[in-house]
Order: structure tokens, then C-alpha cells, then sequence
């Protein structure tokens, strides 16, 4: 999960990131922390992609409501956890369609269950944001199949539809890793999700889309390796 903190006390920020890093470790999930509202919006606006938001309500420059308020008029499905000491503020919270409310100072326990929750409601799928002739194209990255290295541009396959970018595959490589883990790279000039991987043999693998894509000597063994624990994994 990717969770944005949002307090303007640094102690709440840590001490709600401590917790969560026990609960869970960093490689599962990655907190975000920003000291008022606006510093949140401002990279909700570049484009950062995240799973909750974890929001002070009492923040001395944007209040936490009034940044709710602006988060759902742009983003009505992220969930929205109010970190207050005024169980009043309720009421005012259903009207933005608030998750959770967690008291301050930020039980242990109460936390665990906040996440568990999250962890049954999202059914996270996440974006992966191109930019075309002034233009943000947003595909659900479990759509994309691999990504191609052609020439100076990157040739990325959907199950749907191709687009092609010009771009460093290096960069493109990047944009992926952002927002999954679930990618191989199999050959200098393929990117693959593993999710899309039908069939392994010597040399070269069968995409679910019928694509044969070449597997580099040099790079058998990590392939192998990436998708058996892809599958492992994700119970494939």
C-alpha cells in the first residue's frame, strides 16, 4: 500500500510511520509525509498515486477538512482516515465520505484494524500515467503486457491497444517499477509483466496475448526465477 501522513505535528507524522512499519515493513507498504494540506495536494496534482490517506483534521494552515473536500473533487475513491481528538468532527466527515476516525495520539491496535480494513476494501490496481501530445493517458498497469525498446522510443503493449512514446526505455522502466512489482526484464529491449506470462520455454516466452517475446541467455535464470516467484506470490 502507498499511504500519505498528513500533520503539521512531526511527532504524530512519526510516530503513525513507526507503526505502520512495524505492523507491516517497508517493502509492503510506503508512507508519504507532508505537513499541511497543501503540500499533499500539490503532489497529488504532479500526479503521485496513492492507496490512503491518513489526514490531521487540526492542521494550522489547510485544515484537514477543507483539504478532504478538495481531494473528492478530483479523487472520490481514496480512502480518507481522520486523525482527531474531536469525535464531533463525525458528522462533518460523512459528507467527504471519510474511511476511519483515529483518535490522537494514534493507538496501536486501533491502527492494525484501520489497515486491515483498507487492506479488505481496496481493491488496488494501480494507474500508470503516460503523457501523449499534451495529454495524460491512465491505463490500470495489469493491463500492460510488456514494454518494447524501439529505437529512441518505447512501444508499450497493452491487451487492448499499443502506444508508442519517445523515451528512454530506461525511463519507461522506471515509470513501472513506480507503481508495480510484478515486471521482468528478460531480454535489453523487453520489460514483461509477469502477471501476462503463459508459457516459459528456451529462449523465449508466450505472452497470454500470443506475443513471443525473447528471453536473453544472460537473463534465463532471473527470468525464471522473477515469474516462479510472481506465482508463488500471487497464487496463480
Amino acid at each position: 500500500m502507498r499511504i500519505a501522513v498528513v500533520d503539521d505535528e512531526i511527532v504524530f507524522r512519526q510516530q503513525i510511520v513507526r507503526i505502520i512499519n512495524n505492523l507491516y515493513g517497508k517493502d509492503q507498504v510506503s508512507c508519504f509525509l507532508y505537513s499541511d494540506g497543501k503540500e499533499l495536494l500539490g503532489s497529488l496534482g504532479k500526479g503521485i498515486q496513492l492507496d490512503a490517506i491518513f489526514l490531521d483534521i487540526e492542521m494550522k494552515e489547510l485544515d484537514g477538512m477543507s483539504t478532504a473536500k478538495l481531494i473528492r473533487e478530483k479523487y472520490k475513491d481514496i480512502p480518507i482516515v481522520f486523525l482527531t481528538s474531536h469525535t464531533e468532527m463525525a458528522m462533518e466527515g460523512y459528507e467527504v465520505d471519510a474511511f476511519r476516525f483515529l483518535g490522537k495520539p494514534v493507538e496501536t491496535d486501533k491502527l492494525r484494524q484501520v489497515l486491515k480494513d483498507l487492506e479488505k476494501t481496496l481493491t488496488v490496481d494501480e494507474k500508470l500515467i503516460l503523457h501523449k501530445d499534451g495529454e495524460d493517458l491512465i491505463f490500470p498497469v495489469s493491463s500492460l503486457v510488456y514494454a518494447e525498446a524501439a529505437n529512441n522510443s518505447v512501444r508499450f503493449v497493452f491487451d487492448k491497444q499499443d502506444l508508442e512514446l519517445r523515451m528512454k526505455f530506461t525511463q519507461a522502466v522506471k515509470l513501472i517499477d513506480e507503481v508495480s512489482s510484478d515486471f521482468c526484464k528478460c531480454h535489453r529491449s523487453y520489460y514483461v509483466n509477469l502477471a501476462h506470462v503463459a508459457k516459459l520455454g528456451s529462449g523465449e516466452l508466450i505472452t497470454d496475448t500470443g506475443d513471443a517475446i525473447p528471453v536473453a541467455r544472460s537473463s534465463a535464470q532471473d527470468t525464471k526465477k522473477a515469474l516462479f516467484d510472481f506465482v508463488r506470490r500471487s497464487g496463480r
